[in-house]
């Protein structure tokens, strides 16, 4: 009687837990149902993580409107300045291997660099608070002439001061990565990250190329059923900076290794995640972005105006969410992190 008492209740929890998980799902999948609605989104793919494990995945809407072709797992979507926390990560990697520190002036390695620009540190670069002319502004420029031109730029302010988001820094972390370890800084986050991901993750930064399984970027407009292609191009020396494309079952499994410190220890992941501290103040960490909003507390980064990644640490939350259109904020809209908090707020509901 006892034997099947306990039977029973673990049928009984079972039967609660899973009926928790349905109810969860639903309400994400109601929650992005509406989302692309409202920002007019024709396809994406969404991970919830929670606790290490996924309590939510799954592929929505149109990878190809032209062809009306589905996401599916095979899927690539550029995740335009999201590729950042890949590089940063490499950064970390270096620093444990003692092959720089976040003390380092630049012009340790680089040996071309005008005066006002020889005394940033590393740690200015993975923190946007450098200074420097934003190299962004030549990106059709062949990349010695580009170089010139930023050189030519006025220096912004003394570094440190304040944050300013700036493709300049991780142009200049690549050119580091290769007087340090031989490699551009995409060769070394695709050998060293995702050394077995063969066709599922790539550095391509033109968005126009014709690459298998590739979801192009679309130019949407909210209440409006027309789309342009984005015919973003990052050029090769800002890989890096951004031009990272990969399916979303690869960026679980990098989560998966990030979690368990597989990339950088639980060490280095706390100065990771301290916040920088700016003259002018502002919410950053020694790499990611802190995100504040409807009290809660996140790391991570965002792309293009449609990717995301997103720690909720206090939540034990993890939320990947690649999406081909824009999620931009109208004055009714409040883009992509307030999409990301929402799906955290339901996949949080105990």
């Amino acid at each position: 009687m006892k034997y099947l008492f306990f039977l029973t209740s673990i049928l009984c929890s079972f039967l609660a837990i899973n009926g928790k998980a349905q109810t969860i799902n639903k309400e994400i999948d109601n929650c992005i149902v509406k989302v692309q609605k409202q920002y007019n989104i024709p396809g994406l793919a969404l991970a919830v993580i929670r606790n290490g494990e996924v309590i939510h995945k799954k592929n929505y809407g149109l990878a190809n409107i032209e062809m009306a072709v589905p996401v599916t797992d095979k899927t690539l979507f550029p995740l335009f300045s999201t590729t950042k926390v890949m590089s940063v990560i490499a950064v970390y990697q270096l620093i444990e291997q003692s092959k720089l520190s976040l003390d380092n002036n630049i012009s340790d390695f680089l040996d071309d660099l005008p005066n006002s620009w020889r005394k940033v540190q590393i740690k200015n670069l993975l923190t946007h608070s450098s200074g420097l002319p934003d190299i962004v502004n030549y990106t059709n420029d062949k990349e010695e002439d580009a170089k010139q031109k930023v050189y030519g730029d006025t220096l912004k302010f003394i570094a440190g001061k304040q944050f300013d988001y700036n493709q300049t820094n991780f142009w200049l972390l690549n050119r580091i990565f290769q007087k340090v370890v031989g490699k551009k800084l995409s060769e070394y986050i695709i050998e060293v990250q995702f050394p077995s991901s063969l066709k599922s993750v790539i550095f391509e930064g033109n968005n126009l190329k014709v690459i298998e399984n590739l979801s192009y970027g679309y130019v949407n407009t909210v209440n409006s059923n027309q789309f342009l292609k984005r015919n973003w191009n990052f050029p090769e020396y800002e890989y890096g900076a951004a031009a990272l494309n990969m399916t979303l079952n690869s960026f679980i499994e990098w989560n998966k290794k990030f979690d368990n410190n597989e990339f950088i220890s639980e060490k280095t992941k706390t100065q990771l995640l301290t916040p920088f501290n700016y003259e002018i103040k502002r919410d950053f960490t020694y790499g990611l972005d802190l995100i504040k909003l409807n009290d809660d507390i996140s790391y991570g980064f965002s792309g293009g105006v449609s990717t995301a990644f997103r720690k909720f640490t206090n939540k034990n939350l993890t939320i990947i969410l690649l999406a081909n259109g824009m999620f931009i904020p109208t004055d009714k809209l409040n883009g992509i992190n307030e999409v990301v908090n929402d799906i955290a707020i339901i996949a949080a509901k105990k």
